[in-house]
């Protein structure tokens, strides 16, 4: 009887199609697990801005308390605050507009970010300063992530373990108040949070209506693009 086994060659050839074949695979399970990673990135920053635009629409707001501890609404403060450009400082909201906001304080773009990934509307041309955490390219930032721009009013800082603390950002003082926090770990990534503030003015007046917190939300992805959620919130001087 002629009895015949397999030949070098003929497993050299098996072992490489067995190769290409378990590349593939654990190719598959690395991309759907940074698949998964960002995904929960995206809707835990989705949660944190939301609670943070909550937080500052119902917490009570007095346009004239000082900035200190005992000012439970901080990111609406701006005793002694300069605001970074005129527009902040007496900015005006169109309701007439078709989407029903037009507002000064989002013109402003002073560091031609050129076209960004934003979560809620990814077709902007460029980010306004408004809602944008850096000066310069976004992603230029990944490595130092909480040097923040000069217009923001509130940013993250004393990031340490899985939080980071809100801080004003004109004089580094910690904003001491337990449910504010402005950022945390998630799957091993930071994701970060800050405002920015304009104070609204009736045109034809000139007075205080009401004040405008940017909450921006952001972070760097697992191929560190960066990726953000903003929101605006209003608040009238009553």
């Amino acid at each position: 009887m002629n009895k015949k086994g397999f030949t070098i060659i003929e497993l050299l050839i098996a072992f490489v199609i067995l190769f290409i074949l378990m590349a593939g695979f654990l190719r598959g399970i690395l991309l759907y697990m940074e698949y998964q990673i960002n995904n929960g990135l995206k809707d835990r920053a989705s949660e944190i801005a939301l609670r943070m635009s909550s937080q500052i629409q119902t917490t009570r707001f007095n346009p004239t308390a000082g900035c200190d501890e005992n000012n439970i609404n901080p990111f609406l403060c701006d005793t002694l605050y300069a605001y970074p450009y005129n527009d902040w400082r007496s900015a005006r909201c169109d309701v007439r507009s078709i989407n029903g906001r037009n507002c000064t304080f989002e013109v402003q773009d002073s560091d031609g970010d050129g076209i960004a990934d934003r979560i809620i509307d990814s077709d902007d041309d460029g980010i306004a300063d408004f809602y944008d955490p850096y000066d310069g390219q976004n992603e230029d930032f990944r490595d130092t992530p909480t040097t923040t721009a000069r217009w923001l009013r509130v940013i993250p800082c004393n990031c340490a373990g899985n939080r980071c603390d809100c801080c004003y950002a004109d004089s580094g003082r910690q904003i001491n108040n337990a449910t504010f926090t402005c950022g945390e770990r998630y799957r091993g990534r930071f994701i970060y949070a800050g405002t920015t503030l304009a104070r609204l003015t009736n045109p034809d007046t000139g007075l205080e209506v009401g004040r405008v917190a940017g909450v921006i939300v952001w972070y760097f992805d697992t191929k560190g693009r960066y990726k953000y959620i903003s929101i605006p919130v209003m608040r009238d001087t009553r």
